[in-house]
This record gives C-alpha cells, structure tokens and sequence, in this order.
C-alpha cells in the first residue's frame, strides 16, 4: 500500500514541476489537464507525507525505549507516544486504503444522471419521479446544482424519463452508486383494492468528459427533432427544439431539450451520446476484469437491480451492502448512510479480489 502511495505522491510531484513549465502553463487546455490530475493525487500526496512523517517519529520513541541511557521518565513518555502515534499512524493508513481501493479518476467530475421508469407503468413513472425529488434534495443537501436536460413527463404526473447534469465537487463520487434498477413495493394511489405493487424506475450515472475521444460517423445517427415535452399550456415550447439522437449501432438513445435552440440541443445530445459509448466501454472492460477475479466484485451496472424501496416496512434494502435503512428518512434526501455503505461493500469487495489474486500468485 505504501509503496502504491509513494508512486502517486511521486507523480503529484512531477505534475507540481509541469505547472510551473511555461510551454504547459500558457496551453490552456493542457494546462486544465494537468491541473485536473494533479488535484485528483493532492489529498493522496499529502496522506503519504504524513504517514512517512508518523512513522518517522514512531521510530524515533521507540529508539528512546531501546536507549538504555534514557531514564525512567524518559521512556515513559516515549512508551505514550508511540502508542499515540501508532493509533494516529494506523487511522489514516485505513483512510489511505480507502483512497487507494475506492478512489476513482472521476470522483471530481460532474455527472449526467437518466431516471426511467421501466416495469409497472404509471406506477413505475410515478416512483421515477420520486427518484428525482428525492435526488434533488439530496444534492441541495450537498450544495451540488442539478439542471434539466429532459424531461419527460406522463399523463398522471410521472416521470417517463429524465436526463439531467448535476454540478459540483464530488458529484460523481457521491452518485456513481446510484447506478442501476431501484424496485419500489407499495399501494399505488390508482389501486383500490389496497395490493401492493413492484415496479421498476432504472438510474443511469455518467461521469461529465470536456471532450471524449470517441468517433462516430454522422451514417450511424438517426437524428429527429422534436417539440418540447413539458407540462403544457403556455410554457410548452412551440417550435421542433427536441433533440432526440439513436446511436444505430448500439441502439442507445439521447434526447435532448435543454436550450430553445435544436443546434445546441442537437451539440449536447451528441456529447452525452459519447459519454454513454465511453461508459459502456468502460463496462465492458469491467466486467471482462470482474470474470478474470472470479467475479469478486459487483460491476453496479445500469442492469443490475441495485436497491428496493418497500414502503409498507419503512426499508429501504441495499442489494450490494445488505443493509437496511429507514426509508422515511432515505427518500428526504439522507443518501449518506447509503452511499456510505455502498463503499464499505465495495472496499470488502476488492479487498476479497485482491486476497483471491494474491493466494493464486503463490
């Protein structure tokens, strides 16, 4: 783990070198590149110093408790101090396992979140908004800015289908678990005879790229546009805006109606379509590694039924975590306990992998 630290404080280092070159310091873009890992590494680089700098003076009291010069008081002191310093040195070890095992490139960046409602109809689309409701007083809690992308309401209220950008430090860190089917269990308002239902709202995170490297040919884009869908009257937007963009190859979709101009629209649908490419590489490779480990760890993909929300019990369950949460207080926004297990599972997770791999390697 050290020596993993050490590798990374030493690249924090170099990349503080490179700002300061001219040629990288008036390339803005390079510039904003270098800036961008540099701060990803800062917390990292000065984790490593100062457990270097523990262990340095863990060293040093012990070296006082051989000294058989030292008096009495002397290495009573000493004794006390390395039992400090121990506790101290091996607190920030676990949170610089943390960093190592559960730190993501992407844990700055902003994030595009989809919510669908899939299986159960209106029921399904109701709980999509939900979904939504609930995210947004989660990222107000945080200080994140949500913004409206699309947005796609049903006829009773719900919500169809979402695309959203969410703003600020650490978005995806605190939202790349959402990603995946969330199973609702309750009395829908439209049952009369008091039966409980399962439906289905699906949640799709994905890390906001300035630029993803990733070509597509205009021959493989079935591009329409559309008017506004919203909640009527006279705020409806009369002219064909809407974006909607078919990825034929893939069959993945984008819509897109964030601005009055379908060009704009037509420019963001298409950097949201590259980031969705991206992500399902980036899946793809995942879950390629996942098989090599003896499927280990969980990939949380878009498929994977992640989370239940049972209304009559006041439970929400975690699939990964398996953990229980009073979900009153989950659907008011207090996603932190979630999260919070979520990472627990994912740090037992690769810890396990790791140890796997470690006992075949012998």
């Amino acid at each position: 783990m050290l020596d993993v630290l050490k590798v990374r404080a030493d690249r924090f280092a170099e990349l503080t070198r490179q700002t300061e070159d001219p040629k990288i310091y008036n390339n803005s873009k390079l510039f904003a590149q270098v800036q961008r890992e540099r701060g990803s590494l800062r917390e990292v680089a000065e984790t490593y110093a100062r457990l270097i700098s523990l262990q340095q003076q863990i060293d040093g009291s012990a070296a006082i408790l051989k000294d058989p010069a030292a008096d009495a008081e002397m290495k009573e002191m000493a004794e006390s101090e390395v039992k400090e310093l121990k506790t101290a040195y091996e607190t920030l070890y676990n949170q610089a396992q943390d960093m190592i095992l559960l730190g993501d490139e992407d844990d700055q960046r902003d994030v595009i979140l989809e919510i669908r409602g899939a299986e159960g109809g209106d029921e399904a689309s109701l709980f999509a908004r939900d979904l939504m409701e609930n995210y947004s007083r989660f990222c107000t809690k945080k200080s994140f800015k949500l913004e409206v992308l699309d947005e796609v309401e049903s006829e009773i209220g719900g919500l169809k289908g979402g695309t959203y950008r969410i703003k600020g430090d650490g978005a995806w860190k605190a939202f790349k678990y959402e990603g995946g089917g969330h199973r609702v269990q309750r009395v829908p308002v439209t049952e009369t005879q008091g039966r409980i239902h399962t439906s289905l709202a699906t949640v799709a995170v994905l890390p906001e790229m300035e630029e993803v490297e990733i070509d597509i040919k205009d021959s493989d884009l079935d591009i329409k546009a559309a008017r506004s869908g919203g909640p009527g009257g006279q705020n409806v937007n009369k002219t064909n805006s809407r974006c909607q963009m078919k990825h034929i190859p893939t069959g993945v979709m984008v819509d897109c109606q964030a601005t009055p101009s379908f060009n704009k629209n037509r420019d963001e649908a298409l950097r949201i379509l590259k980031m969705k490419l991206y992500q399902m590489e980036k899946e793809r490779i995942e879950r390629e590694r996942a098989a090599l480990r003896g499927g280990m760890v969980g990939t949380g993909l878009r498929s994977d039924k992640i989370r239940t929300y049972n209304y009559p019990q006041d439970r929400c369950t975690d699939h990964r975590s398996k953990e229980n949460f009073p979900l009153q207080k989950v659907m008011v926004g207090d996603l932190d306990p979630v999260i919070d297990s979520c990472r627990k599972w994912e740090k037992e997770e690769k810890l396990a992998a790791l140890g796997k791999e470690a006992a075949a390697g012998r």
